[in-house]
Order: structure tokens, then C-alpha cells, then sequence
């Protein structure tokens, strides 16, 4: 019996998949239904958590593209760029560290930031990149499908604090400990359902990790657009 009520306790932390765990966050964020918000998900995982969140609060929803780079080890997560661009180091390394990466690694580095922009813009296709008007002067809730150390949550937040935005709020199902320390310190609200010490990727905590493709997650945000257009079809 002991090693039942084990294995409960450890469900409690895992999700059918990201639909669902977004509506639980949507739950969580019910009091912003009648702010002027936009929804910020991290990557096209995100999406499907955020989705649930924008339809729940009648809000906007903006995609804003990350990859992670690598050493040429291929193992060693240095940091993490966006669609745009923009790159902040892994915060789990030292100043020190992260200098002497600069030093010896940067060329390597520099090409795969360049790579891994490329490589973005195709995903998302001509005419995706995101413009800082969609988000002046409203509440931007930022969310991931899940996050071990906050990388993505920093790169948010670089992207947005030369915005002139009301509030940001980050919300996440699964975060790492060093992603929610991380979180308090950027955020002015987090929500995070999860809290994990574990090593396990994100995938781990859903049962089911089918990711849509780009088309199916630019019909995503589309009716969610569509929707957020018509007010009164959200009444009843």
C-alpha cells in the first residue's frame, strides 16, 4: 500500500498533455479575463498550453520562436536564441564560465546563433516575426509547456523590457527550481502548477507530446485571432 500511495502522489505532477495542463493554468489566471492581455508562448509545445489560456481569458496570443545552442560537444547548453535574434547565455554558468566561453567558443557560437535564426524564420515562416506593438502598453502573459532552468523566461523578458508593457506574468506547468528562483526575480506574477528538482526533459510530465507542425500552429493562432475579433461569440 505504501508504494501505491506513492505512485499517487507522483501522478499528481504529470498531465494527459499540454491542452490540459493549459487549462488548469487558465484557471490559475482567471482574474486577467477582463485586462487588455496578450498571451506570449515560447515555442510551438507552448502554444498548445497557451491556446487554452487565450481562449479561457479572451485574450491575444503571439509566438515568440527560441532555439537552444550548443557547444560543439553537442551536450553542453550554452544558451538560447530567438526568432529575432536575441540570445542570453545559460544562467547556470558562472560569469567566469560564460567568459571563457565567449573566449574560446565564439565563432563556434556566432554560427550557430546565425544557423539557428535561419533555421527559425523557416519554421515560422515569410512574414511571421513578431512587432513590439502587440504588446505596448497590455498585460503579457508569458507561457512555456515547461522549463528546467528559466532560459526561455530570460529570453521573454529581454524581448519585452524595452516594451512599454503594463505587466508581465510568467506561467509554466513544470519549472525547475532554478526556472522558478528565476521567475520571481523577472516576473511580476508567476504561476507555475509543477515544481520539479528533477533532470527529466519536458516531455517527461505528458502523456502525450504530439507537437503541431507549422501550418497546424499557425491555424492555431489564426482562430484564436479569429475568436478574440468576435466578443459577443464568447458570451453564454
Amino acid at each position: 500500500m505504501p508504494q501505491e500511495e506513492q505512485k499517487q502522489s507522483i501522478n499528481q505532477h504529470y498531465f494527459a498533455d499540454r491542452a490540459q495542463a493549459g487549462g488548469l493554468l487558465a484557471k490559475k489566471l482567471e482574474k486577467y479575463r477582463f485586462e487588455d492581455t496578450i498571451v506570449l508562448a515560447l515555442n510551438r509545445g507552448s502554444v498548445l498550453v497557451g491556446a487554452e489560456v487565450a481562449r479561457h481569458i479572451h485574450s491575444l496570443i503571439a509566438l515568440l520562436l527560441t532555439k537552444d545552442i550548443y557547444l560543439p560537444d553537442g551536450r553542453t547548453l550554452v544558451g538560447i536564441v530567438n526568432e529575432l535574434g536575441g540570445f542570453v547565455f545559460n544562467n547556470a554558468f558562472s560569469t567566469g564560465e560564460i567568459e571563457e566561453f565567449e573566449t574560446e567558443y565564439r565563432n563556434n557560437i556566432e554560427a550557430a546563433k546565425m544557423e539557428a535564426v535561419h533555421d527559425l524564420h523557416i519554421i515560422l515562416g515569410q512574414g511571421g516575426l513578431i512587432s513590439p506593438d502587440y504588446f505596448r502598453n497590455r498585460t503579457v502573459i508569458v507561457i512555456s509547456d515547461g522549463t528546467l532552468n528559466g532560459m526561455a523566461f530570460e529570453m521573454a523578458y529581454n524581448f519585452l523590457k524595452g516594451i512599454n508593457v503594463k505587466k508581465v506574468i510568467m506561467a509554466t506547468p513544470i519549472a525547475g527550481v532554478p526556472a522558478i528562483d528565476r521567475m520571481h526575480v523577472l516576473a511580476d506574477e508567476l504561476f507555475c502548477l509543477t515544481a520539479t528538482d528533477s533532470n527529466f526533459e519536458v516531455d517527461h510530465y505528458y502523456d502525450e507530446n504530439e507537437i503541431p507542425d507549422r501550418d497546424q500552429t499557425l491555424a492555431i493562432l489564426n482562430d484564436i485571432i479569429l475568436r478574440w475579433k468576435q466578443p459577443n461569440s464568447q458570451k453564454g
